[in-house]
């Protein structure tokens, strides 16, 4: 599998929890995610529910990130959990 932001950008391997949330405007619905890795364009987040390629999602969390929100690229199964290809907008 190519990750889509291999090419432009370094990648750093984290093992970070992250809040995120489906709509920036309900504090209501708020899962958790991990961050398997990050680079300036975008992270790889292991979720528990699946996602939708093209869905935004705005992240929660006191790390400095490029941007809060992000738009799903690519998701695949990850034994009883999901991966996430995210690129920052």
């Amino acid at each position: 599998m190519s990750l889509f932001y291999s090419a432009r950008h370094d990648r750093c391997h984290l093992n970070t929890s992250v809040e995120y949330v489906l709509d920036p405007f309900s504090s209501e619905e708020v899962y958790e995610g991990v961050i398997e890795n990050i680079s300036e364009s975008g992270m790889c987040l292991i979720v528990s529910h699946q996602l939708q390629e093209g869905q935004e999602i705005t992240i929660r969390t006191l790390m400095f990130l490029p941007s809060q929100t992000a738009a799903v690229c690519w998701i695949e199964p990850h034994d009883d959990l999901y991966r996430a290809g995210l690129k920052f907008i």
